[in-house]
């Protein structure tokens, strides 16, 4: 598991990419960049299309990638536990997120997925290859809001998107048409 984190951090960066969107992975100068994701111990710019990748993170500073949804999950449990037993929820929920936001390119939480978790700031998803690309969702245990603008400009989404909210599609008119989202 060591190996895996050194790969992620120093993989953050693109020096070029050949045909596949892939390049080898080169130390840091763009850490941050939600575009610059890793699958595989490889950078793929995902701004450019997701290649072979099925799901993505964002953790932060950093996004990693996988092949499927339940590889994601296996190496982030984290990412869609609940509230610990016997803690009480208000609390944990001023504090932190306890699971994150999921985006779905299909309806029925299908299709490829992102997952965020950084609350607090603006999302656009078009740095990471999913404006417009929305078609189902669930929330963490921190509410959300959707727009159809980028900076959260435009429309606000009209459906729920409360704590624990989930849509297997979206409300009418808003398929594939989210743009921005900011967790709070």
């Amino acid at each position: 598991m060591m190996y895996k984190f050194a790969v992620v951090l120093a993989a953050v960066a693109v020096a070029g990419a050949g045909p596949s969107g892939l390049v080898e992975a080169t130390p840091p100068d763009q850490a941050g960049d939600p575009s610059q994701a890793v699958l595989e111990g490889r950078v793929v710019d995902l701004a450019d299309g997701w290649g072979s990748a099925g799901a993505c993170a964002e953790l932060g500073e950093r996004v990693e990638c996988y092949r499927t949804e339940p590889e994601l999950l296996a190496a982030h449990p984290a990412l869609v536990a609940g509230v610990a037993f016997g803690v009480d929820s208000r609390m944990v929920a001023a504090s932190s997120c306890s699971s994150s936001l999921r985006l779905y390119r299909s309806t029925g939480y299908g299709g490829s997925a992102l997952y965020l978790t950084t609350r607090s700031v603006v999302q656009n998803l078009s740095s990471f290859g999913f404006d417009n690309d929305t078609s189902s969702y669930r929330v963490g245990a921190c509410s959300a809001a959707f727009y159809s603008g980028a900076n959260l400009a435009g429309s606000q989404y009209p459906g729920s998107t409360g704590a624990n909210a989930s849509a297997s599609l979206m409300a009418g008119g808003w398929d594939n048409v989210v743009s921005s989202v900011i967790i709070f």
